[in-house]
């Protein structure tokens, strides 16, 4: 059998949860039946041992570095410039396409897939550069505003994967246009190897005289580490034994060092940046907590459930796609107060915790029929 052709592309293979994303989509693509092509704008490759498959791997090229900065997710200046144009209705994506080359445009593939999306310049150059039978884009949040950037060039795609059921939901109401080639898609994750590195070391960090608490994610506005750390406060005046790690990096980091100094937290709430492998943190942790203030689907929430971890996350509608509340987990409204209360409780109240545990226990968590999706969108001759 004639293995299907199929291109990633993807911004870059460091970041956050979309490139750890990337990497697990690829691994669970069957290379006996796909040959696979990885398109990427920067050349970070932070992330490139995770993947396990045989594929090739190109970069774009650009005629001169200012193309490249006003689409690369790295740049401060390409940031500014592509703002301002967009701002003003300028077409810059399509203006960039006459400057970009890569030896996977003189082919053909039966699927193109931009799997960054966030209203990249992946977006425009598998609508209109990549010569494919079918194409398909994916959107990992629930805040989506970057879609006017890109909205011209969904008319070109065949689906709109969502990672959850929220996602969807929000996309299908604000461009009903496109609500009949959207549909779920969950993220992969690496179920073995998850448990596996989780016991490659305990944290010397970890005090076990104390409570240990765990928080990983980009240390951006999103995530909510300042309400995390107002909600520390709060625990401290209360008298309140616990450490809490954060683990991750961001363009927040010195506005959260600054919270932390002067809410006199340094000897209790620590960030750690990032961290190879975050795994023995969770799994050694007394408690994962996610503060969100929008997720996509939360893999970091995911990766707490493979390893029974008891998790608190903000009271949003796509958190309750993974969590029920008192159930396999806890959720607490999006503040300080609100959040401190549901730690409280998840120390103090021994039979809740016992019951979210054994729930935890007896869930089974798989990814069985997502590659189906790209099958069925393979095989449909529409």
């Amino acid at each position: 059998m004639m293995k299907k052709k199929i291109i990633i592309t993807g911004q870059s293979l460091s970041g956050g949860g979309t490139e750890v994303a990337l990497t697990e989509f690829i691994n669970h693509l069957d290379i006996d039946k796909f040959d696979v092509t990885l398109l990427l704008v920067d050349r970070n490759n932070d992330f490139i041992d995770r993947i396990k498959r045989d594929i090739k791997i190109h970069y774009l090229k650009f005629d001169n570095n200012v193309y490249h900065n006003i689409v690369s997710m790295n740049s401060l200046e390409g940031k500014v410039i592509k703002k301002a144009l967009l701002n003003k209705k300028v077409k810059i994506y399509d203006r960039v396409l006459d400057h970009i080359n890569s030896d996977v445009f003189k082919f053909e593939y039966d699927l193109a897939i931009d799997f960054y999306g966030y209203g990249s310049f992946t977006t425009a150059i598998v609508a209109k550069k990549i010569k494919a039978l079918k194409r398909a884009t994916w959107i990992h949040d629930s805040k989506m505003p970057w879609i006017k950037n890109v909205e011209e060039y969904l008319t070109d795609y065949d689906k709109v994967f969502c990672v959850s059921k929220t996602i969807k939901s929000v996309f299908d109401k604000f461009y009903p246009q496109f609500n009949k080639k959207s549909e779920v898609f969950y993220n992969f994750m690496d179920i073995k190897s998850i448990l596996y590195k989780s016991q490659e070391f305990v944290p010397r960090e970890f005090d076990k005289r104390e409570y240990n608490i765990v928080s990983v994610g980009r240390l951006t506005e999103q995530k909510g580490f300042d309400i995390a750390l107002k909600a520390a406060y709060i625990l401290k005046k209360k008298n309140f034994d616990f450490n809490w790690f954060v683990i991750g990096d961001g363009r927040d980091k010195k506005k959260l060092e600054k919270q932390l100094r002067k809410l006199k937290l340094k000897d209790s709430f620590f960030l750690l940046g990032k961290k190879a492998n975050p795994y023995p943190y969770v799994k050694n942790a007394d408690l994962f907590v996610l503060p969100s203030r929008h997720e996509g689907y939360g893999l970091a929430t995911l990766e707490a459930r493979i390893l029974k971890k008891i998790v608190i996350v903000s009271d949003l509608p796509v958190s309750k796609e993974q969590i029920k509340n008192e159930e396999n987990g806890l959720m607490c409204k999006l503040n300080e107060l609100d959040l401190s209360n549901c730690i409280l409780k998840a120390y103090y109240n021994n039979s809740l915790r016992e019951k979210i545990k054994i729930n935890l226990n007896k869930e089974e968590i798989n990814f069985d029929g997502e590659i189906q999706k790209l099958e069925q969108l393979l095989e449909n001759k529409e």
